[in-house]
């Protein structure tokens, strides 16, 4: 079988940045690349550029061999849970050996000395005096972390150090033990609004909506080609404005007790959710409410996805139920075969069969479908309920 590693992502969208991810990883012996990539929801809280499938497509174009979703309860979700969501798919597939990722100081060892750190007694026990003052919880970590070693402290200033973090924390926690390897990131910061020359962030070509012209410097020639087809077809960009009112009049509706139910949400929020809800009369007017110095906007919009989609802190709490493929190479094909044999979970490119399973499958893939049929409003051209039953997985010979 070779060497066969793992990287989660997002892909939203793909660009030059991924590309050059995925050749070092080919680069330092990968024989077989898994990519656990989030479906239509994505972890600063929002709704993806544009559909699941275009991004798998992108990315089996560019080296990965399998891509397997992250199912929402996870996507939508704060580092340490995506992390460990993903690792989990990772370590379940059974074949995975090595875990791939960029972060800002490229340096893995540093990495592995800051995730054991974080989880120091020293850390733990001065992480609450930091976060009663009103510190975010990244905030809070990073000064309980400078109080025992500064220079790795440093390290958590930047969110892919962060997340790089949370993968190796997550491969611990589930006794696994794979090669870690990092590059430095490349090109334009996390969320550098501008795309300026060589390697743009996924921020800035967000923004550029279907001016190709201006994305092309920043993009593989032929993912460029799928997000062309994708927007002739009414698939790209998302517009997630379209569905503000939607939003705000659904949230208007939710019973004071489902508010209680909600993954992250701690200290009184709930009842300062409850209050924001009924004042607003924008989402825009809702985030600003719920925003503080601790709750940060990030955690504002995943809150008010999870309260919009149906996600519970149950589904939160819950591992990863089944291995979804979301699209495959020949090589990909090669993995699926020994999966019948390695996995952990149940494996299918239909979501319908894995519905059927019931039970936490059932749960997972009806949360998904949903999600779907609530993403496709706010595409160019909507589309009718029943497309993650529809629409087709990407192979690629």
């Amino acid at each position: 079988m070779g060497r066969v590693w793992g990287v989660a992502a997002e892909f939203n969208p793909f660009h030059s940045g991924h590309a050059a991810l995925l050749t070092a990883m080919r680069r330092r012996g990968a024989s077989h690349l898994v990519a656990v990539m989030s479906g239509h929801v994505v972890q600063r809280g929002d709704f993806a550029v544009t559909d699941k499938w275009t991004r798998a497509h992108c990315a089996l174009e560019h080296g990965v061999d399998l891509v397997l979703e992250l199912p929402l309860a996870y996507a939508c979700a704060p580092a340490r849970r995506f992390g460990m969501g993903a690792v989990g798919l990772l370590r379940a597939t059974g074949l995975v050996e090595g875990l791939f990722f960029g972060s800002e100081c490229g340096d893995a060892g540093r990495l592995r000395q800051a995730a054991r750190l974080v989880e120091s007694p020293p850390v733990r026990q001065g992480l609450p005096e930091h976060l009663s003052r009103g510190l975010t919880f990244a905030q809070a970590r990073q000064q309980a972390v400078a109080a025992v070693d500064p220079l790795l402290a440093e390290l958590l200033r930047t969110p892919n150090n962060n997340l790089a973090i949370e993968y190796l924390r997550a491969a611990r926690e589930l006794d696994w033990n794979p090669e870690i390897f990092t590059i430095p990131r490349q090109g334009a910061a996390h969320d550098d609004p501008e795309t300026g020359g060589g390697i743009a962030s996924a921020t800035s070509l967000r923004k550029l909506g279907q001016d190709f012209d201006a994305m092309a410097p920043h993009l593989p020639p032929r993912c460029l080609a799928l997000y062309r087809t994708a927007a002739r077809e009414g698939r790209y960009p998302a517009a997630p404005s379209r569905l503000d009112a939607a939003i705000l009049s659904a949230l208007r509706q939710l019973p004071p007790e489902r508010l209680s139910t909600l993954p992250d949400l701690s200290e009184g929020l709930e009842n300062r959710f409850a209050k924001a809800i009924r004042a607003a009369v924008s989402l825009e007017e809702l985030q600003g409410l719920l925003k503080t110095k601790r709750y940060t906007l990030a955690r504002v919009r995943r809150l008010i996805l999870c309260a919009y989609l149906g996600v519970t802190r149950a589904d939160a709490d819950s591992p990863p139920p089944y291995l979804r493929v979301l699209g495959f190479t020949g090589r990909g094909e090669e993995l699926m075969r020994e999966m019948k044999h390695t996995a952990l979970l149940p494996v299918d490119t239909r979501l319908a069969r894995l519905r059927d399973l019931g039970g936490c499958c059932g749960r997972f893939a009806g949360l998904e479908a949903n999600c779907t049929d609530l993403y496709t409003l706010c595409l160019p051209t909507p589309r009718p309920c029943g497309w993650e039953y529809t629409g087709k997985g990407v192979f690629l010979k």
